[in-house]
């Protein structure tokens, strides 16, 4: 039987004072709306790693990496809070190095996993219930001499992987690439130590991954196969992780920097299709300026305009704090216009990725093997309308 989450771990309710507007004929006053942050707990493990959610489906599938275990969560459909879970082992053993989780496009419904210690990756069918038991539909091995497929992305009919472990022939890394429906099409990309998120910029298709160790960016042309490399400048930050592709105003590759072990120093980057590098920085003292920031999300809305979702974590140093951040731009997105902090309940917890749902945003927590989820009283992230007092019998449909 799956395991149920019917009791939560901690709860907590931050209270946000904005103005509401005429709340009657008589008076104005602020009312109150609030965020609500909860923690569910997920089995003990050392390495609670990536998530993603199965398109079309009330299930999210989230990996453990120190004992190879797939947990498959189930969410209310209407509250997208978790409501219960059950784990399976995936791979030869609890050796196999579960990381990496990404939804499918070419096979709607199914989803790529990857195996970092046995050097493969497989595409799954979830199953169509909670019991059901995950099954390997596709199998694809990493050539020599790459090693060590760690996170995992498909970027049309080609699937990704940033090998993050040195070769056992060349002690080189590499990034992998293959044509899904084609076995023999599979290529090696030489580069730096070590790469993590791999993305594609929207209008020109070439493809940028970050590179942890080494502070920089690798472009590549997946045509011709040339690469090059974008350093990070040392003065704006280092260790590019994070990673995403956005769309409309802010379209372009967005990136995070993490920072090291002193601690991050809130800054984030986009290119554009030209190339050009942009940096911004987070200006709030305590938590935007020595936030290490090693995920990112798009955060756009048609209320709420540009934003970005980032994650600060406790990873690299104890000194960035595990909190989660909304970031808002300006219409331009040349300049940041608001900054949102949710600090986690749990610091040192090691937060490690960020994912938008409907009307939620949910993430991973790497060292306190919990995933918790952000909710608003009364609104969504990005969506904000006037809260109601209780004397007030306007009801607002729309915001001010």
């Amino acid at each position: 039987m799956p395991t149920m989450l019917s009791h939560v771990l901690k709860s907590l309710v931050v209270v946000l004072a904005f103005s509401a507007g005429t709340v009657s004929s008589q008076s104005s006053s602020n009312s109150l709306v609030s965020r609500r942050l909860t923690e569910y707990l997920m089995p003990a493990a050392s390495e609670t790693h990536e998530f993603a959610r199965v398109p079309g489906t009330n299930f999210v599938l989230l990996s453990q990496m120190s004992d190879s275990q797939l947990i498959k969560i189930e969410l209310n459909p209407i509250t997208e809070e978790p409501i219960a879970f059950q784990s399976f082992p995936m791979g030869k053993n609890s050796k196999s190095g579960l990381h990496g989780v990404w939804p499918s496009e070419v096979y709607p419904g199914k989803m790529w996993l990857s195996l970092q210690w046995e050097n493969k990756l497989v595409l799954v069918d979830p199953g169509q219930n909670l019991s059901a038991v995950p099954s390997i539909i596709k199998t694809i091995d990493i050539p020599e001499p790459g090693n060590g497929p760690h996170c995992i992305f498909e970027i049309g009919n080609r699937v990704w992987a940033g090998l993050k472990d040195a070769s056992k022939q060349t002690g080189q890394y590499y990034v992998f690439s293959a044509d899904i429906s084609n076995s023999t099409d599979k290529k090696l990309y030489p580069c730096l130590k070590s790469p993590v998120f791999i993305k594609e910029e929207p209008a020109t298709k070439l493809i940028y991954v970050t590179q942890d160790t080494e502070s920089s960016i690798m472009r590549i042309n997946a045509t011709s196969g040339e690469t090059s490399q974008l350093p990070i400048p040392p003065n704006v930050g280092s260790t590019p992780v994070g990673m995403a592709t956005a769309h409309g105003p802010m379209n372009g590759v967005w990136f995070s920097l993490a920072g090291n072990a002193t601690g991050g120093s809130g800054s984030f980057g986009h290119i554009a299709s030209t190339g050009e590098m942009r940096f911004f920085k987070l200006k709030k003292p305590y938590l935007g300026t020595n936030a290490g920031l090693l995920h990112i999300a798009d955060a756009s809305t048609v209320a709420g305009g540009p934003a970005l979702w980032l994650l600060s974590t406790s990873l690299l140093s104890t000194n960035s704090p595990d909190a989660l951040i909304l970031v808002t731009f300006d219409e331009a997105v040349t300049k940041i216009t608001g900054e949102e902090y949710i600090s986690m309940l749990t610091q040192n917890a090691m937060v490690h990725r960020v994912v938008p749902m409907e009307s939620t945003v949910l993430v991973s927590q790497l060292h306190t093997f919990a995933l918790a989820q952000l909710s608003y009283n009364n609104t969504v992230a990005g969506h904000w309308l006037p809260a109601e007092a209780l004397s007030n019998t306007a009801v607002y449909t729309e915001a001010s």
